[in-house]
């Protein structure tokens, strides 16, 4: 008896964006634009969403509509530097270090635009209690995508499987002491943070393998409970 063969499923594909959505995409960019360039210049807490909303020429209810809050605004700016990063990160190769390195540059490279604004609000970054800071809640989804990024360019490390998303975490961890350093580096091309990165590196990518010993597990467990107890794992 012949076997029936089982009708092939056409991948779904997805329909372009209708006028309208583009409409909506591009009046969300002007904002977000106009918004940031106004972070720089004048820092978050000093420009309103009034301030935004004439900038970018439009109603404040308008404005309102797209971003209910600058905080909205903020996590919109968190969303597309991480979209930027994941997107270099698509043809990552090489070596444990060069991946490594191409995230912890990388990331230094697409925050350059916007070290002001950053740099501005540096003490509400550090704090988990407030909305925009990298440990918060709010910004868990971005935090996630970021550390798993680094899961990715670890996967050659030699690095256990129970202990790969610690490992993530940690080099996550050193990827925002780096760019807490970079927003106030006034050094040419900001080579005293790149600097910093390649040390770093340098010092932890060879010692990665020790992860997989008894001693390498014991002190990932101690720093794992040191970590949660202080509440910046980069968990929720």
């Amino acid at each position: 008896m012949a076997t029936r063969k089982r009708p092939v499923k056409k991948p779904t594909r997805r329909a372009p964006p209708a006028d309208g959505e583009r409409k909506r995409d591009a009046t969300r960019k002007h904002l977000l634009e106009r918004a940031l360039k106004l972070f720089q210049q004048r820092g978050v807490e000093a420009t309103t969403m009034r301030d935004i909303a004439k900038a970018a020429g439009m109603s404040l209810g308008a404005a309102y509509y797209y971003f209910p809050s600058k905080e909205a605004l903020v996590f919109a700016y968190y969303d597309d530097n991480q979209a930027d990063i994941e997107g270099r990160a698509e043809q990552m190769t090489g070596t444990v270090r060069e991946k490594l390195g191409l995230l912890l540059h990388g990331k230094l490279e697409t925050i350059r635009p916007q070290k002001k604004m950053l740099a501005a609000i540096v003490q509400r970054l550090v704090d988990p209690s407030d909305p925009v800071s990298a440990f918060s809640v709010q910004t868990r989804a971005v935090r996630d995508r970021a550390i798993a990024l680094f899961a990715r360019a670890l996967d050659d490390a030699g690095v256990p499987p129970e202990v790969l998303p610690l490992a993530a975490r940690a080099i996550w961890l050193l990827q925002m002491a780096m760019m807490l350093v970079y927003v106030n580096d006034e050094s040419p091309g900001e080579k005293r943070t790149h600097g910093l990165v390649d040390e770093a590196l340098d010092m932890i990518v060879p010692v990665l393998p020790l992860l997989a010993t008894p001693i390498g597990r014991s002190l990932v467990e101690r720093i794992s409970g040191a970590l949660g107890r202080a509440g910046i794992t980069g968990e929720a």
